[in-house]
């Protein structure tokens, strides 16, 4: 491995999604990463994020009155329901136990009456 000092740059790291990091600029050598054997790229960041985002750690789900919802917790629906595809309608006042949240702040995982669904937020109140 052929490596350049860069006294200017505090460290390098991969553009790929191995996160490989190093003191001097070099190339990347890790198997299966998607910029095998290219150049690192100078960071000078102090969080170690390396340019990315911040993830946000915490997800927060809110019902229709703004009740914050976390896995587990039981909600009502507050409308009629029609499920797409089907003609099956799930009545207001239908609780939901053991609810699930997504990736989306606006939708959550449930079953009801064994049948899995995902129900939109603005529907449901916690109980």
């Amino acid at each position: 491995m052929h490596a350049i000092n860069r006294p200017d740059m505090s460290h390098f790291v991969c553009k790929g999604s191995c996160g490989a990091k190093a003191e001097e600029l070099s190339i990347c050598e890790q198997e299966n990463c998607s910029s095998q054997w290219e150049m690192m790229e100078a960071c000078e960041c102090s969080d170690g994020q390396h340019g990315k985002e911040l993830e946000e750690t915490e997800l927060i789900v809110k019902d229709s009155n703004g009740a914050i919802l976390q896995t587990g917790d039981s909600v009502t629906l507050i409308k009629d329901l029609t499920l797409k595809g089907t003609s099956r309608v799930i009545k207001r006042g239908t609780k939901v136990s053991k609810i699930k949240l997504t990736d989306d702040p606006e939708e959550v995982d449930c079953k009801i009456n064994g049948s899995a669904i995902v129900l939109r937020v603005e529907f449901l109140k916690k109980l």
